[in-house]
């Protein structure tokens, strides 16, 4: 399944043991743990060089939702760093609950669109992301999300559309060049899509699927260099 690039209640029977150890402020433990893993500095990774503790990092993160069940902030932290360390199924698990919420955060939408799409649930996530961009209709992920969703299916001018609409409300050329260039190769516009390929990478030379998906249509001839 063609899926465009895109770009957050662990079950305790997987844990061997978690300390109990009341917390004063979730919100300054929260922060702690964001500082510790410089979690706003850049994307959780989890394997390779550079990675991320991310062993201790969910164990931490487990300890401070189960002193703080209902906290939203935490339940979200949660939800990704148990996506990002390759627990989809908990991750889901918190998603749901925090979708079940009466105002489920942005982020939480917008990884709940991601299982989903994963899942192969196209129906979910379009219900999903339809959500998003009905509430939080002043972010470009929302829409992003639903370009992504009609890519899947398809229907590559109504992806488009979204796609532009991403941008009117904020999303960066990059990341726009990359995904016109997906919709243009589906569409067997070829050189277009190649020349998209390039912008992204004059901006990011080590744009990895960019790279990857230039090489393709310069091996095939469809580039002009």
């Amino acid at each position: 399944m063609k899926i465009l690039y895109i770009i957050l209640l662990l079950t305790l029977s997987g844990c061997a043991h978690i300390d109990y150890k009341p917390t004063v402020n979730p919100y300054n433990a929260l922060g702690d743990i964001v500082k510790k893993y410089q979690l706003n500095a850049q994307p959780l990774k989890c394997e390779g060089i550079n990675a991320s503790d991310c062993l201790n990092l969910v164990h931490e993160v487990n300890q401070l939702m189960l002193e703080h069940p209902d906290n939203t902030a935490i339940l979200s932290l949660s939800a990704y760093v148990l996506y990002k360390s390759g627990r989809a199924n908990q991750s889901q698990q918190v998603i749901n609950t925090l979708l079940n919420k009466a105002n489920p955060p942005l982020n939480a939408i917008t990884l709940g669109v991601t299982l989903a799409i994963e899942q192969g649930n196209l129906a979910k996530a379009k219900s999903i992301a339809q959500y998003g961009v009905d509430v939080f209709g002043t972010h470009a992920s929302p829409y992003l999300q639903m370009a992504s969703i009609h890519y899947a299916q398809g229907s590559y001018v109504i992806a488009l559309n979204y796609l532009e609409l991403s941008v009117k409300f904020g999303l960066n050329s990059t990341a726009y060049f990359y995904h016109k260039g997906l919709i243009e190769e589906a569409n067997a516009n070829n050189l277009l899509a190649c020349g998209y390929y390039e912008q992204v990478l004059r901006a990011e030379p080590t744009h990895q699927k960019a790279l990857a998906r230039r090489g393709k249509l310069s091996v095939l001839g469809n580039c002009y260099s």
